[in-house]
């Protein structure tokens, strides 16, 4: 909101120093702005504070919401896993397990930003989880243990945050992305894995 109403005074300031004094009026344009932008509150995180039960892997949270427990399914990102179901452990599926489970404790108050929609074809929730002022994706993509995965309409209100935190990830080669060709569009491939 801030930025539309900053670009807005800013294109009327240019055009109303057209016809005015130029150094006087632009001064005091500024002052205004600065004064308008000192009285707009800052955007509310549309979330709701919840409680962390535990970790269940790098990409799936049990919060109690409400007095109701729930699964979360963290929106636009993709660990290793872990605990798989039907297949062996992936490369750095325990680590981005234990690296949730250091930033997310028992008992901690998160926010909760859900998605729209709010539930994936297994009946969890999905959203993005907020420690503070730290999008808790996006650190998962940054420290290299996530990568960005199930974009879709209109759950994309990151993405492209998300995709410069991957990219950076991937010059870096940290995490998932020291090993080549461990991580396809797929998933991740065991077989890169020396």
């Amino acid at each position: 909101m801030k930025k539309i109403l900053l670009t807005a005074i800013i294109t009327s300031a240019f055009s109303l120093t057209a016809a005015c004094d130029y150094d006087r009026e632009l001064i005091l344009l500024l002052n205004e702005i600065n004064q308008i932008i000192d009285t707009v509150p800052e955007a509310e995180l549309s979330g709701r504070e919840v409680q962390i039960i535990r970790v269940v892997d790098g990409d799936t949270v049990i919060v109690n919401d409400q007095d109701k427990e729930e699964m979360i399914r963290l929106l636009l990102i993709d660990t290793p896993e872990s605990i798989p179901p039907s297949k062996e452990k992936e490369y750095l599926g325990e680590s981005s397990s234990d690296f949730a489970k250091v930033a997310l404790n028992k008992g901690d108050t998160v926010t909760l930003e859900i998605g729209n929609p709010d539930r994936d074809a297994y009946g969890r929730l999905l959203g993005y989880i907020w420690v503070d002022d730290t999008n808790f994706n996006q650190l998962m993509i940054e420290e290299g243990f996530a990568r960005v995965v199930n974009i879709s309409e209109p759950n994309t209100k990151y993405l492209d945050e998300f995709i410069r935190a991957e990219e950076q990830a991937k010059e870096q080669k940290i995490g998932i992305w020291s090993v080549p060709g461990y991580v396809t569009e797929n998933g991740f491939d065991m077989s890169a894995i020396e």
